[in-house]
């Protein structure tokens, strides 16, 4: 319906200019009008955030592309919030600073130029297009690992190589390095917006297709013939960064609000459980001897910010790669515990309990899906030693 009513497109949101003398009926149907547009543009985006987060979830083709999304992006969100006419007026005379007529960027202007959104932040919502953005991105991370599927091609593996798919990955990896420099700062975002922007690169460094046919998904049949694929990932710089991203991703979900923690974002909490999961059993039936020489490193934490030891690990694979339990580096000093990385049932352990502390007031019942969720990882932990280890 509202493909067909044409609201993805840019001439149905016209610029509506306030001037100082708007007063009474003026004031009130500028400020409707506004309002109807508004709302009708939040809606385009709110649909296609929740396609792109169920494409994410179930790797399915998103029903909605960024190319057909002309709208301008969401104005800041104290304009939406505004309870009458005369706050509207108010909010928006004094944040246009004589831009009110300023031609606001879409979705496709964020993807030419990184730097728009920051250009635009005080006219836009921030924590809204950020993440418009980076659900968006997925459409083009999609399509890489399609293509990837089709050529069986794997940037990790020495099999099948092909400089053009390469060569897109290095782009897209490029790109969200990008905004990660210029707007993964900036005022309004949220831990969310870093839980996405992290899942993405992560796919970018592996396969969830592999992460979850070697998991069991497909068979124990399946499951044996990805494992010498996961073991040239293991040994690739690839997995580091990886399990990195994963453990950003914990670091990120760890700051939600109590009660928060649920539906795609606690999805996303159990992929990154998948990477780690996969990178400590495959490394640890494979390299036991080239494990044993790292006790020697200091201790390096993925779920903490970009630490110069982490530098090691990733340039290197050196050191004990680790996760800290929810309650870690908390004000209180009450650390629940941490994990190796190599000791994969202790890693799910936190990670079920990165989930379930999140809703650990008395009146925040754990949700369905994020209970099915902590049992499937619990499972992992389980079969930490069942699988691949032959």
């Amino acid at each position: 319906m509202m493909r067909y009513r044409r609201f993805f497109q840019r001439h149905m949101y016209p610029i509506i200019t306030v001037d100082p003398s708007d007063e009474g009926e003026l004031l009130q149907q500028k400020w409707m009008k506004w309002a109807t547009a508004e709302q009708w543009k939040r809606l385009a985006y709110h649909c296609y955030i929740r396609e792109a987060q169920l494409s994410m979830t179930a790797l399915t083709n998103p029903c909605m592309s960024y190319s057909e999304l002309t709208l301008p992006l969401p104005e800041r969100k104290e304009l939406w919030l505004a309870k009458s006419a005369s706050e509207w007026k108010t909010l928006y005379l004094s944040g246009t600073a004589g831009q009110q007529n300023s031609r606001l960027p879409s979705i496709a202007d964020a993807y030419r130029d990184v730097r728009q959104l920051a250009d635009n932040s005080a006219q836009i919502d921030t924590q809204l297009s950020v993440s418009i953005f980076l659900h968006g991105f997925w459409s083009m991370i999609f399509e890489y690992s399609q293509l990837s599927v089709v050529h069986q091609f794997r940037s990790y593996t020495k099999e099948k190589p092909n400089s053009m798919l390469n060569s897109r990955r290095q782009e897209l990896l490029r790109d969200l390095q990008s905004f990660q420099f210029s707007c993964s700062d900036l005022s309004g975002v949220t831990p969310q917006e870093h839980i996405v922007l992290n899942l993405l690169m992560m796919h970018l460094y592996v396969s969830l297709d592999d992460l979850q046919i070697f998991s069991g998904k497909q068979g124990e049949e399946e499951a044996r013939r990805m494992y010498p694929i996961l073991q040239q990932w293991t040994a690739n710089p690839e997995s580091w960064f990886a399990v990195w991203c994963a453990g950003q991703i914990l670091r990120h979900a760890k700051l939600f609000p109590l009660g928060q923690l649920k539906d795609f974002y606690a999805i996303a909490v159990h992929h990154a459980a998948l990477a780690l999961w996969t990178y400590g059993v495959v490394a640890r039936a494979s390299q036991q001897q080239d494990m044993a020489s790292q006790y020697g490193y200091e201790p390096m934490y993925l779920d903490e910010g970009n630490a110069t030891s982490i530098q090691h690990f990733l340039s290197f694979g050196q050191g004990i790669p680790l996760i800290q339990g929810p309650a870690a580096g908390s004000s209180s000093g009450a650390a629940s515990g941490e994990a190796s990385v190599y000791d994969p049932r202790a890693c799910m352990d936190i990670v079920q309990e990165i989930l379930q502390t999140n809703f650990r007031r008395p009146q925040d019942a754990l949700p369905p899906l994020v209970e099915n969720l902590c049992q499937l990882i619990k499972q992992l932990g389980n079969a930490a030693w069942a699988v691949g280890l032959g």
